[in-house]
């Protein structure tokens, strides 16, 4: 009898194990994976705002502004009145020309801060003076969102918005959230536009501890649109192999378009016209490589447009480093990897979040900083590294 019951605990545990994994999977639940226990985790670990607030927001704002290739607006306000801004990355050419628009949302569940260190990459890239950046910002617009639902940062709600509702799925709301209005509204406004938006991409973070993005079936779009897809999956995951999965590991939308997410709203206004995909990266202790991903996002963009680029500058295909200690917030030391040969020297300037400059050294190979032992105080901390004239950062926070 014991036995049974045993068998009978085991195989209800299964059943469990397995209907929690399909509701990542499923296209009408939540496609990040929701766990309260680990959201809770997470929170603990990374710390307020899961390590990077609306303040933090707003000093990264006044930073980007002084880039002569990056304009700041603001597309509304929230829920409780903060407002939600929008980064335009191009060389503004006093001649007009049509270039290809692509509009980047993030952070729409605050918990997924992943999602945002990627965008954080992908507009270092884009407002850089070299590299492939300079060459995207000749031929294309972006727009970035890099804080979707500022609300629920600040509240620390891992999913929500002020008034408790995930904004990821309520764009078929007889009333949407003031969030997805807003967004809806600039969406409006720019295919309006003589050059529309091609390419809408959706970032987040999955509790999966995968790099990947949702792609939709035919039976939700169309034969031709489940072949773009492809297309463009292929073409970013061919610059990351070994970090983003193959295009049809997740594939929703089986049923028909469910109607509640933004890409939903994509396909039912504008169809095979824009490439509108959600990109999952890892919210796991796995996460990281988000220079590396940010890039291969960018070189499969220009691929899918077909804008030529494939020369790869010596100082961004041989210059790449890693934080090789987890999690961050750090407590005691950072291991700093670089990926170059031991011969290449390497400039580590780190600063304060106020610009004072706290640490410096020039290394090989790797190095790792003592918080502890330079008495620096918990907070965040800019991390540059130099090679070859190509500037990699990486925010870190230190708390004891």
């Amino acid at each position: 009898m014991n036995k049974l019951l045993l068998s009978l605990i085991f195989i209800l545990s299964l059943n469990i194990a397995f209907g929690q994994f399909n509701k990542i999977q499923t296209e009408d639940g939540d496609k990040c994976g929701y766990d309260p226990v680990k959201d809770a985790e997470l929170l603990d670990l990374y710390g307020k705002n899961w390590g990077y607030g609306y303040g933090d927001l707003l000093n990264d704002i006044a930073e980007w502004e002084q880039s002569d290739y990056i304009q700041v607006q603001s597309i509304g306000q929230s829920t409780l009145g903060r407002e939600m801004y929008e980064l335009t990355i191009t060389n503004f050419d006093p001649v007009k020309t049509l270039k290809h628009r692509i509009y980047i949302h993030v952070r729409t569940h605050p918990n997924e801060v992943q999602s945002f260190r990627v965008a954080d990459e992908i507009i270092n890239y884009l407002s850089a003076e070299n590299g492939i950046g300079n060459y995207l910002r000749d031929l294309c617009i972006f727009h970035i969102v890099p804080m979707y639902n500022p609300d629920g940062v600040e509240l620390e709600y891992p999913r929500e918005n002020a008034n408790g509702v995930d904004i990821e799925s309520n764009w078929n709301a007889a009333t949407p959230e003031i969030e997805v209005q807003n967004l809806r509204a600039r969406f409006e406004e720019l295919m309006l536009e003589e050059n529309p938006i091609e390419i809408a991409l959706n970032m987040h973070s999955a509790h999966e501890c995968h790099r990947f993005f949702w792609v939709h079936h035919a039976n939700g779009t169309s034969e031709l649109y489940y072949g773009l897809e492809e297309e463009f999956v292929e073409s970013v995951r061919s610059h990351f192999l070994e970090g983003i999965m193959p295009f049809d590991s997740h594939v929703s939308w089986s049923g028909g378009n469910p109607g509640q997410y933004p890409e939903s709203w994509w396909w039912t206004n504008h169809q095979e016209d824009v490439m509108a995909l959600t990109y999952e990266d890892m919210n796991c202790a796995s996460a990281g490589l988000y220079d590396q991903t940010a890039y291969a996002i960018l070189y499969g963009i220009s691929d899918y447009l077909d804008l030529g680029y494939t020369s790869i500058p010596e100082d961004l295909s041989n210059f790449s480093f890693n934080i090789n200690t987890y999690p961050n917030p750090v407590k005691d030391i950072l291991s700093i990897e670089s990926n170059l040969s031991s011969s290449k020297e390497v400039n580590l300037a780190m600063y304060n979040s106020l610009g004072t400059l706290v640490y410096e050294t020039t290394y090989t190979g790797s190095t790792k900083i003592d918080f502890q032992s330079m008495n620096l105080s918990p907070g965040l901390y800019i991390i540059n590294c130099k090679y070859n004239g190509y500037t990699n950062t990486e925010k870190i926070i230190y708390s004891y």
